[in-house]
């Protein structure tokens, strides 16, 4: 029997949730069987059960990346991600690491720096296409493949009884509900990064208009935004906009949120290869989103930070399902199996050389 690779995983572990932290829970599900697997958290929260980089614990750091075989890194943090690969190739490990996304407005020389440092990694997996023209990166180690795993419903926490609730309330009145989410309130380019003030105003005018709709739109975490947040909640409030949406600052399960809504709003003004719109797809969901970056096939676009384009895509989309009687099928991801077959191929083919594994 072949030993298993020791994989150490560094990256957000949630909680809190986000798109990065969930797809790594998931990756733990996908590979755990195959692989032994060890994390970095890098989480604003500290478990009990992971090591936790923001510990300042180098000895703990390094033990874990001298143990393992291979080192996938998944960091967020730009510094953190240039000291991962720095360790790693140090301490001579195989490494790959996904680039979850690349700023628009980074600019040269760093631009350059991190291509020089990426370029160190075995292998680059880069969520979307729209990396590769970014930086000039090694084209025999890039690898263009979107970070959607596909959810484990049966695990997935159930929603709170008061959303499910007031989900079966608004659609006794005849609503279309509609569902968005953000990490974080952060700001990019001086703008609210998700969207909140684009969502808020479009349910504003569409509720004017008497355009029959309810948005839940969820926050995960205010370490950041809690000002943007009240200020919402004030928006709402002033406007009488309570019958039409609900802002949420909880932890749940937001894939089943999507699953039951009927469109997915992803008004983001910066993005990758976003979470919220592959679950929406892959649960058969109506998905409309920014035209920031390129987006998965089967999904409705309005113009980046265009709030009159926004109303006039989502009045539009309201209107369609109002009508129609069956969703077509937008489930074109792929199986757990092919799924689990890319790493398994991709981990070992760093190693094809070595007779012990």
């Amino acid at each position: 029997m072949n030993k298993k690779l020791n994989v150490l995983i560094a990256g957000p572990l949630p909680p809190p949730a986000g798109g990065i932290s969930i797809h790594l829970s998931r990756l733990n599900h996908l590979l755990k069987d195959d692989f032994n697997i060890d994390f970095i958290d890098e989480s604003t929260e500290r478990k009990a059960s992971f090591y936790n980089i923001k510990s300042l614990n180098l000895y703990q750091y390094f033990k874990r990346i001298i143990c393992t075989d291979l080192f996938f890194i998944h960091s967020g943090n730009k510094l953190l991600k240039k000291f991962h690969i720095l360790s790693g190739k140090l301490l001579r490990k195989k490494i790959v690491i996904t680039l979850h996304g690349y700023g628009p407005r980074r600019s040269q020389p760093f631009r350059f720096i991190d291509s020089i440092i990426y370029n160190l990694a075995d292998k680059i997996i880069l969520v979307n296409s729209d990396i590769e023209k970014k930086l000039p990166l090694s084209k025999n180690k890039c690898i263009v493949k979107h970070a959607f795993l596909p959810p484990a419903m049966s695990t997935e926490q159930d929603l709170p009884g008061y959303i499910i609730n007031r989900i079966i309330k608004e659609r006794q009145q005849g609503k279309i509900i509609i569902c968005a989410n953000a990490s974080r309130l952060d700001t990019h380019n001086n703008q609210d990064l998700y969207g909140l003030d684009l969502c808020v105003n479009v349910i504003k005018n569409m509720n004017e208009k008497g355009i029959h709709v309810f948005l839940l739109f969820t926050v995960s975490s205010l370490t950041n935004g809690k000002e943007r947040f009240e200020e919402a909640q004030e928006f709402i409030l002033k406007n009488n906009l309570g019958n039409s949406m609900i802002l949420i600052n909880e932890r749940l399960s937001f894939v089943k949120l999507i699953d039951n809504s009927d469109i997915v709003l992803r008004p983001t003004n910066t993005d990758g290869d976003a979470l919220t719109i592959r679950e929406g797809l892959y649960l058969n969901k109506s998905v409309l989103a920014s035209d920031v970056v390129e987006r998965p096939k089967g999904t409705l676009l309005f113009k980046n930070r265009d709030i009159a384009d926004l109303e006039s895509k989502l009045s539009d989309l309201v209107n369609e399902l109002i009508q129609q009687s069956d969703k077509k099928n937008n489930n074109q991801e792929e199986s757990i199996s092919q799924l689990k077959e890319f790493y398994l191929t991709l981990f070992y083919s760093l190693f094809q050389n070595k007779k012990s594994y």
